[in-house]
């Protein structure tokens, strides 16, 4: 497990088998990881706290295999398991309260419209279908929406396990036989100021009066996707 210390030193719990499941991977390393990045955030330590993240990607859950869980398709809300997505996986995993803007959806859109036909780009949201704020964001037809609403999945000792674990959003990139290849954190483009009233508001991706700062942020995400992709291809 992962233990915190001044030096770059780590202490890890690793597979003894040549199979494990993702959940089992993340419940064996996860307490001990989220207090060890609790102190380095605490303390300001931006580097400690990658270093803490990367070591727990690369030692413990690269080459684990994701979990089979269910979730349900946005549009019918029909259950399926993550098994019917056949190709190589791009998974998006968030949530409505850290919704993606509009830059970035145009960025994933022109993404998958390119390489959809190799791999499956899935966002998978944990929240309710009837979240009126699922259905304000327009993705393209080459990414499956689906949502998992924990207090009704079946696999919910599962759901909770993944879901409660690297926090929101992460991406996850799995071959076609669901062996996770890498997870990296979502992107954070520079955030600009603009005046509103009075007030100097803070966080607007993209304000209504500034295009340019639409096309800043759509090319960061565009290059950190496309980059993920490549690390996808590269290991198919």
């Amino acid at each position: 497990m992962l233990s915190y210390a001044q030096s770059n030193r780590v202490s890890l719990n690793l597979p003894t088998e040549d199979f494990q499941f993702f959940s089992d991977a993340i419940a064996n390393n996860i307490r001990l990881y989220k207090v060890n990045s609790q102190v380095a955030n605490e303390k300001e330590d931006v580097e400690r706290a990658q270093f803490l993240f990367d070591s727990l990607v690369n030692n413990c859950l690269k080459g684990t295999h994701f979990d089979n869980f269910l979730v349900n398709d946005y549009k019918s809300g029909q259950a399926k398991y993550l098994e019917t997505f056949t190709k190589p996986i791009y998974l998006k995993t968030t949530a409505t309260w850290c919704e993606p803007n509009d830059s970035e959806i145009q960025a994933l859109n022109d993404v998958a419209k390119e390489f959809g036909d190799v791999i499956d780009f899935v966002v998978l949201y944990w929240d309710k279908r009837n979240n009126p704020e699922l259905s304000k964001k327009v993705y393209n037809s080459n990414i499956s929406i689906v949502y998992v609403d924990e207090l009704e999945n079946y696999n919910s000792a599962i759901v909770h396990t993944v879901k409660h674990s690297l926090g929101m959003p992460s991406i996850i990139l799995m071959d076609n036989e669901r062996t996770v290849i890498d997870i990296t954190k979502n992107v954070s483009p520079i955030f600009t100021s603009h005046k509103e009233s009075e007030f100097v508001k803070y966080g607007e991706f993209n304000p209504s009066t500034s295009k340019d700062h639409f096309v800043n942020t759509y090319n960061t995400y565009f290059d950190a996707i496309v980059k993920d992709v490549n690390t996808i291809l590269q290991n198919i």
